[in-house]
């Protein structure tokens, strides 16, 4: 699984270079450098989650730069999104003064879509892609000695030498999304300022991992060596690229996961997705289907911590299967397509094992389903049900009726596809998939 995850990254990675390339071959290629300043604050959770805090009480500001490059080919998908460009950027962040947090490097792709283009002023959305290496992690900041034994730990003289519960791996998945300004100033230069999220997790792949979210602005310039690329026309006209106004897909991917640090132990997991799409425009699709998921890890089976299985889970793998139906809006960039999903459970035995902590209990059920889960380990509940949608599948919370899913395809010749998909529930991811898929 890591090493698909691997082949996959490095195609994201290295396809707008390679393509870019390709094209150069056939006409004069527009090329942009931007190098830029970052400075910000940083969470591992959007919903404010004190993990982090506890091991890092005084977090002082994260700062970072960038170096991109991006390219300006004759591509139809890139003039249907303004005259888009594509590029490859490579970041680096200081996490802070603790020891426990230290460096991320991040190589990525980007999209560089420009909202609005007049001759001095622009106003953009950057979207990425890519890895994150970081230095720092549980397993390299944990004290001597109490590896797997506690993560909270506090010496005798109340020194605080509790280890990075945030993140369980040096390799992780990079998800870069900014807002940006430029002001173009004379000969090919411009100032740029924005302000954007970029995110950092392995997926659940190894565990601990809450990741991290920064929140930073930055400040830089960009250097277009051909004026030619400064001035191109908002919202080219070009013709109706769709080729059928309705598009059926069908789906497959795999899936590895974590359920608890100390146990160690890998569980597999897959997707179904069934999906009908109306292409209501060259650069969107509104869709809908069904997803089956599966999830290994309830499955009943002895392990040293007891933490990666559920006492009531039933022995003949009943309670591994979900089914949901979801809204499925995408976006369309030539041969990729990229969707947020958003779905009900109607089938979904996992909630019958999750009362919740003992204040999730005292809210959100009533008499007799605290009576039930005390005499059966289960509790009985419809397809909608109250739960802490904030926290949703994080400190023994229930993960809920409602589920999330990033999707990222692209399209092959005889109508098959390669898809990644990240499975969430709001802020807490499940598993990250890989696999492919067919369309008609």
């Amino acid at each position: 699984m890591k090493r698909t995850l691997y082949i996959l990254l490095l195609i994201v990675l290295g396809s707008p270079l390679f393509a870019a390339r390709q094209d150069s071959a056939k006409h004069k290629l527009d090329m942009d450098y931007r190098v830029s300043f970052r400075g910000g604050v940083m969470t591992n959770d959007l919903f404010g989650n004190d993990k982090l805090n506890k091991f890092c009480p005084y977090i002082n500001p994260t700062l970072g730069g960038e170096f991109a490059i991006a390219f300006h080919p004759d591509w139809q998908a890139l003039h249907e999104w303004n005259d888009a460009s594509v590029g490859v950027a490579l970041s680096a962040y200081y996490l802070g003064n603790n020891e426990k947090l230290g460096y991320a490097i991040a190589p990525y792709a980007f999209l560089d879509v420009p909202l609005v283009r007049v001759p001095h002023f622009v106003l953009g959305l950057r979207l990425g892609l890519g890895v994150a290496f970081l230095t720092k992690t549980y397993f390299n900041t944990v004290p001597e000695g109490h590896e797997y034994i506690d993560m909270g730990y506090i010496a005798p003289d109340g020194t605080n030498l509790r280890a990075n519960e945030c993140i369980g791996s040096v390799f992780n998945f990079h998800f870069p999304e900014a807002l940006y300004l430029e002001f173009p100033i004379k000969n090919g230069w411009a100032i740029t300022a924005g302000g954007g999220w970029y995110h950092f997790s392995n997926g659940s792949t190894i565990q601990p991992n809450t990741g991290y979210n920064i929140f930073a602005g930055e400040l830089g310039v960009r250097y277009v060596p051909t004026t030619d690329a400064e001035l191109r026309p908002c919202w080219t006209k070009n013709p109706d690229g769709r080729k059928k106004n309705w598009e059926v897909e069908l789906a497959w991917t795999g899936a590895a996961r974590q359920v608890y640090y100390k146990d160690r132990q890998t569980f597999f997991g897959f997707t179904l997705q069934a999906a009908a799409y109306w292409r209501a425009h060259n650069v969107f699709r509104l869709g809908g289907g069904v997803d089956v998921f599966y999830d290994n890890s309830y499955m009943p089976r002895e392990t040293k911590f007891g933490k990666t299985n559920v006492s009531a889970a039933r022995a003949n793998g009943a309670d591994c299967w979900r089914l949901g139906v979801s809204v499925q809006p995408e976006f369309v960039v030539g041969k990729l397509t990229c969707g947020f999903h958003v779905g009900v459970y109607l089938l979904d035995n996992v909630k019958s094992l999750e009362p919740g902590t003992a204040d999730d209990q005292a809210r959100y059920l009533t008499e007799a389903q605290r009576a039930e889960y005390a005499a059966t380990g289960r509790v009985t509940k419809g397809i909608f049900y109250p739960y802490d949608l904030g926290n949703a599948g994080q400190g023994g919370h229930p993960d809920g009726w409602l589920y999330t899913q990033l999707v990222l395809r692209y399209h092959l010749p005889y109508h098959l596809f390669i898809q990644g998909n990240m499975k969430t529930h709001v802020s807490k991811v499940e598993f990250i998939c890989l696999g492919v898929g067919a369309y008609l």
